[in-house]
């Protein structure tokens, strides 16, 4: 079995505004000549109200931004 090193996963846990709840999501991103890219979560994210104020998903906008020297 060959393991994809393009691919990261990564668990983070928060404040979820929809269901009014603590969430776990677990999250992969590819690596990407730009940096990192989410490329699912196991949330409803990109379809999500909140997509933009997303308190779980804030560290996941900070990576991406900081792989593509953005800060």
């Amino acid at each position: 079995m060959e393991i994809d090193e393009e691919i990261t996963e990564e668990m983070f846990s928060g404040f979820c505004k929809t269901f009014n709840e603590t969430r776990t999501v677990i999250c992969e991103f590819e690596k990407t000549d730009g940096g990192l890219r989410l490329s699912h979560a196991d949330c409803a994210y990109e379809r999500c109200s909140h997509r933009e104020t997303c308190l779980v998903m804030q560290p996941v906008r900070d990576m991406e931004r900081a792989s593509e020297g953005k800060t």
